[in-house]
């Protein structure tokens, strides 16, 4: 294991850690209307034990409805907390048993792409330890110590993981118990052959430390990884036979909710096909238990929600093109579809199965694909509602015990919050608070074009200043993130001006191709091709709003960290006619310096797709350029190299291109306060030269 590095981390190419930018469902509900708990908006939902009524409140006033009669009745003023209310009105979920086995408690807190060093058993009598590139086994009562493996070495590891695997994968355990105590599972890596890159801490001291990290680069090398399970009682170590003729990953080792299944997720190095396997503790031998194959890329980290008996559950599955739910069990048995359509389901909600009932949202509404749906289903499959009849984006569910009632927020980008009840067939009983459409604040529109190849409607929104004159012409900023997976946008109220329409700017945020929540089609139009549908989307965005007499398009910035920095990036050399300044921080500049569990999923490697690399390298387009770049980068950064950053300089010195940069000695995968400060003196500089 190489020298832990702690990154100043901001944001991060690798989808799976849960990151700001990815705006799934769950994250919209939560959210819902931004804060905003102004009129329209209900807190301290209670449903009568009687299933008769409910009670809420409303700016500042408590209220009972009367199902059956339909008629409010108002209890006076509510004295509660406001936290408190907003709290109880999130409404509650059935819990099933959706966790998974215990395998130990976890000891300490890895770093970022790290793995934990000690892991409990879970009776507590012994640690594992990963040490000195072994497996360490410690009595906690008796201190005896076993020595699990011995021949660990810089290449051959045991107990712990690559990097890529931490960073990409979410992997950060290595080591995993079964529930009775008397196995363990381990990784055992090999990284014979890949080559390390090498990084410089310490530069602002006085000497400088050598810092090498096993950093698979594309087509290059990957490291090998293979499972071991070590019985105590019979002290002897068994491979795990879950190793492919391809090479593979493997990952997400877990156990079952009964403790009799260890399993494990195998994908190949292109990640087209996810096998989830069961291995056999005492043989090493395992079987399928469920697969799922795309033509461009499959999920890594599919649902798997257990129901009450522990041998039956849910799998989130993308077959049809779109997100849907499906019934199986850990023999291997497809049982049944249980949700279906052409829109993308979004997370579970509950899951009753005294009922055989399950609530859900999803993506559902004509009007509007960002628009967020409550949906009810029967767990055999049948009789699936869109409960929330209006098309608007909703938010903030609050399902009845008895599962016949629905209070749910619904709102616009630019119509603040009411709040409905809805029947479980989909009725609008009554709007328990409303809010007054004239009295939006008038700070976002969301708009919509064709896609430059006719197969799609892009989204975007526009955030507008709290003064905004539409007699002055303004300048823009296109901020943006734009990597496979990630949302731009919420449909969500906006009720508070951006951080750059507070310093006069107009901003704009898009959803390209290739961003979540649309199905794979739309999901998988940048395969083999980032840098390029996805950046001409936002490009074309700014090219419809400039028709706009606000919208002075000759004053046009774009702005990004990590996959955002190489959009900001490919922005400007690609669509110089569209941005006048750019800030590409922390950036890609080249596919081919990234890693490979990131990179090959969305870009096969450089010997089979080397026009894909060479249309998305930023260096392709160098001798073009024109307009300002500001390059910012961290010199520790041990995700996005900055040999990103030095590339592009070299080729823009090559070309004598001017360009601005700033570096930070001390800064890992992000730029930080300095970054943010570098940021808006440039655009100042270059986009609002009558404020300087």
């Amino acid at each position: 294991m190489r020298i832990p590095l702690k990154s100043v981390g901001l944001l991060s190419l690798s989808l799976s850690l849960g990151l700001a930018i990815v705006d799934t469902a769950d994250a919209q509900r939560r959210r819902g209307g931004g804060g905003y708990r102004g009129p329209g908006t209900v807190t301290r939902v209670t449903w009568g034990e009687d299933g008769k009524s409910l009670e809420y409140s409303t700016e500042g006033n408590r209220y009972r409805f009367h199902l059956d009669s339909r008629e409010k009745e108002s209890l006076g003023k509510d004295e509660s907390p406001a936290d408190q209310g907003r709290a109880a009105g999130r409404g509650r979920r059935g819990r099933g048993s959706a966790g998974f086995g215990n395998t130990g408690t976890y000891v300490g807190r890895p770093t970022r792409g790290r793995q934990y060093t000690q892991v409990d058993s879970p009776d507590g009598n012994w640690a594992a330890h990963y040490q000195d590139w072994n497996v360490l086994l410690e009595n906690k009562k008796t201190g005896q110590k076993v020595q699990v493996t011995k021949d660990g070495n810089e290449s051959i590891h045991y107990g712990t993981a690559s990097w890529v695997y931490g960073e990409e994968l979410n992997q950060n355990r290595a080591m995993w118990w079964t529930d009775d105590s008397k196995k363990l599972v381990f990784y055992r890596f090999d990284d014979t052959g890949v080559e390390p890159f090498h990084l410089v801490t310490g530069w602002s001291k006085i000497n400088t430390t050598h810092y090498p990290e096993y950093y698979p680069k594309p087509g290059a090398k990957n490291p090998t990884a293979a499972l071991m399970v070590y019985d105590l009682a019979a002290e002897k170590v068994t491979p795990i036979n879950a190793a492919v003729e391809t090479e593979h990953y493997l990952f997400d080792i877990r156990l079952s909710p009964a403790g009799d299944v260890m399993m494990v997720s195998r994908t190949d190095r292109l990640q087209q096909k996810l096998e989830i396997l069961g291995m056999d503790l005492e043989t090493g031998e395992c079987r399928l238990i469920v697969a799922e194959e795309q033509d461009t890329y499959q999920a890594n980290h599919p649902g798997m929600r257990f129901l009450d008996d522990k041998q039956r559950f849910i799998w989130t599955t993308d077959k049809s093109g779109f997100t849907h739910y499906e019934l199986r069990d850990l023999s291997g048995k497809l049982h049944h579809q249980i949700t279906s359509g052409d829109f993308q389901a979004g997370r579970i909600e509950f899951v009753d199965e005294e009922r055989g009932l399950m609530g859900f949202t999803g993506f559902s509404s004509p009007k509007n694909p960002y628009y967020n749906q409550y949906h009810l289903v029967g767990l055999q499959g049948e009789g699936q509602t869109r409960v929330t009849s209006l098309d608007y984006h909703h938010s903030n569910f609050n399902l009845s015990p008895d599962r016949k009632w629905l209070v749910a927020q619904y709102e616009e980008v630019n119509r603040p919050p009411s709040t409905a009840l809805y029947s479980a067939s989909g009725e609008l009983v009554v709007h328990l608070a409303e809010s007054d459409p004239a009295s939006a604040a008038n700070l976002a529109e969301m708009f919509s074009f064709r896609s430059s190849d006719d197969r799609f409607d892009i989204y975007g929104i526009l955030y507008k200043p709290a003064d905004f004159d539409a007699s002055k012409s303004y300048p823009v900023i296109n901020a943006l993130y734009g990597g496979p997976g990630s949302n731009e946008i919420s449909a969500a109220y906006v009720s508070r001006p951006r951080a750059e329409n507070q310093r006069g700017y107009l901003a704009v945020k898009v959803n390209n191709r290739g961003s979540g929540n649309r199905g794979k089609a739309f999901l998988g139009a940048t395969y083999l091709r980032l840098g390029d549908a996805d950046i001409q989307d936002h490009a074309d965005a700014i090219r419809l709003l400039r028709e706009r007499p606000y919208v002075d398009g000759d004053r046009v910035g774009i702005v990004g960290s990590s996959y955002g920095g190489y959009m900001a990036a490919m922005g400007i050399f690609k669509h110089p006619d569209v941005y006048a300044a750019s800030v590409a921080k922390s950036a890609v500049t080249d596919w081919r310096n990234y890693d490979t569990i990131y990179t090959e999923r969305y870009m096969s490697t450089p010997q089979l797709n080397k026009k894909g690399y060479d249309v998305g390298s930023a260096m392709t387009y160098v001798d073009g350029f024109k307009g300002k770049l500001l390059i910012l980068h961290g010199m520790i950064d041990d995700n996005v190299h900055p040999t990103n950053a030095f590339q592009l300089i070299e080729a823009m010195d090559k070309a004598g291109k001017p360009y601005e940069s700033r570096f930070f000695p001390n800064n890992g995968h992000g730029t930080g306060a300095g970054g943010n400060k570098s940021q808006w003196e440039f655009f100042d500089r270059y986009l609002k030269p009558e404020s300087n």
